[in-house]
């Protein structure tokens, strides 16, 4: 699949675009809100790494930088950033027996599919909730 390339602006004003939304959306779907907020926390992610690495342009990085930069994975960015042992995620099952992670986690999300206990996803709510409030000091 080809990517389409975002330099480090487009991360950071992802980030912001995807915070204000999720932030102002009172009413609506808890699964679009978890969607939103997924695409937050990656771009914000995604930004800082590239910031770490001096980086503008996805051209400009490594071939394992560039990996990461590629990677929906939230454990993948977040120990890019070297921040992966201060936030915990488990792997749960979809109503399909499915196993969710922090690699596919957006999928449940953008489709709509329901985990057999939920309590795993509120749980991931309150993790990518925890990590949209430490890049708020940090983007």
């Amino acid at each position: 699949m080809a990517r389409i390339n975002a330099n480090r602006k487009n991360y950071k004003g992802a980030y912001k675009k995807h915070a204000y939304t999720y932030e102002k959306l009172q009413d609506g779907s808890d699964i679009t809100k978890r969607l939103i907020l997924c695409y937050c926390v990656e771009s914000g992610l995604k930004y800082l790494i590239m910031e770490d690495r001096r980086i503008v342009k996805i051209s400009q990085a490594d071939e394992e930088i560039s990996k990461i930069l590629g990677s929906h994975d939230f454990k993948v960015l977040l120990k890019a950033l070297r921040r992966a042992g201060a936030y915990q995620f488990k792997d749960f099952q979809t109503e399909y027996g499915d196993t969710v992670n922090t690699e596919n986690y957006h999928q449940l999300c953008r489709y709509c599919v329901n985990a057999k206990d939920m309590n795993y996803v509120y749980e991931y709510d309150k993790t990518l909730n925890e990590i949209a409030e430490w890049l708020k000091e940090v983007v």
